[in-house]
């Protein structure tokens, strides 16, 4: 369908506790989204023959309260929105399928946040916080798959969570650029300590990522294997498949940036480990010069009478002469040794 002269736009309001919530409804008329209002999908949410789509995004947690408890009474699903370590997971209340996982706007991110999904009978919902992109503004993109099929509640969903992978792989493909910038970089940075802290940035940022991609290929398994009346999963049983396997693939990917991240670890360390080995070479050779020249100077501070040098018209000259000619052979030693490479 062609969704191109369609113009996407937003609604907000304010929830009864005073707490800003910006709330993006849509319902679809025709194949398209029309522009539509949080009043009116309360009001006509039951009826089955309408399809909505609705983003909210919220600042805080608390303002969920009033928006979820309009939607559905059932406790634990305000219960499950608020808490923070719920990040992934499948779960059926009543009449409405509830989905949750990690998403984040930068795979560098140490923070993933938490996205909500509810299906409704007629209505496809996103909760998440302000500080992620708006899940509205990609409904021109999600609608892209409708080109050959009738619009539905399940291929609303599953549009959306094949724009969710997409995104996620998009990030996989920065960490390795990220990760392949940095190779090129160590040979010209200056500072060991900013490419030690950046490695392991790097690998604290990989290993988020990966759990991040580990939870959201949780919840995609366990909604292929969920078995409920509420959506007619079978209908997108075979892309999802896709979608999973694309989860599979950048889980694939990000261990191997991890390992690629472990071996340039290794080579920073060898570097280290060469440049003090480097540096031991040099205190060792200065050490080895001034050995005997120390030793002489030793010798000729001991405070004893009967000393001939000491009245030596040349003695003084003399000494500095061998001493002089003890450090030009032992760099000259050291030199064909190859110490100095």
């Amino acid at each position: 369908m062609d969704i191109s002269d369609k113009t996407v736009a937003s609604h907000t309001m304010t929830d009864p506790s005073s707490t800003k919530a910006s709330i993006d409804v849509f319902e679809f008329i025709d194949g398209h989204p029309v522009e539509s209002d949080w009043e009116r999908f309360l009001a006509q949410r039951h009826e089955t023959e309408r399809l909505f789509r609705v983003d909210i995004s919220v600042k805080a947690p608390a303002s969920l309260k009033s928006l979820i408890g309009a939607i559905h009474q059932n406790p634990l699903v305000l219960e499950r929105c608020l808490d923070a370590n719920a990040v992934s997971g499948v779960h059926v209340y009543d009449d409405m399928l509830a989905l949750q996982l990690p998403v984040a706007e930068d795979w560098e991110a140490s923070l993933h946040h938490k996205l909500t999904i509810l299906c409704l009978a007629n209505a496809l919902i996103t909760i998440h916080t302000a500080a992620q992109a708006k899940y509205s503004a990609a409904i021109p993109d999600e609608l892209a798959a409708f080109t050959s099929r009738p619009l539905d509640l399940e291929g609303l969903l599953f549009s959306l969570l094949d724009s969710i992978v997409d995104r996620a792989s998009d990030l996989t493909l920065k960490a390795r650029l990220a990760v392949d910038q940095l190779e090129a970089d160590i040979p010209q940075m200056v500072r060991e300590e900013q490419v030690g802290r950046r490695i392991l940035f790097l690998k604290q940022a990989a290993a988020q990522f990966e759990i991040a991609m580990e939870a959201k290929h949780r919840t995609l398994t366990a909604l292929q294997s969920l078995d409920t009346g509420l959506i007619d999963l079978h209908a997108i049983h075979e892309p999802m498949r896709d979608v999973v396997a694309h989860v599979e693939h950048s889980l694939r990917y990000i261990e191997r940036i991890e390992d690629h991240l472990a071996e340039l670890d290794r080579h920073f360390l060898l570097l280290l480990q060469d440049k003090t080995n480097n540096r031991l070479r040099i205190l060792t050779i200065i050490s080895a010069i001034f050995m005997p020249l120390t030793l002489i100077a030793g010798i000729y501070g001991m405070n004893f009478r009967l000393m001939p040098e000491l009245s030596w018209h040349y003695g003084y000259w003399v000494v500095l002469l061998a001493m002089l000619t003890i450090a030009l052979g032992l760099i000259w030693y050291f030199y064909r040794k190859g110490w100095f490479r």
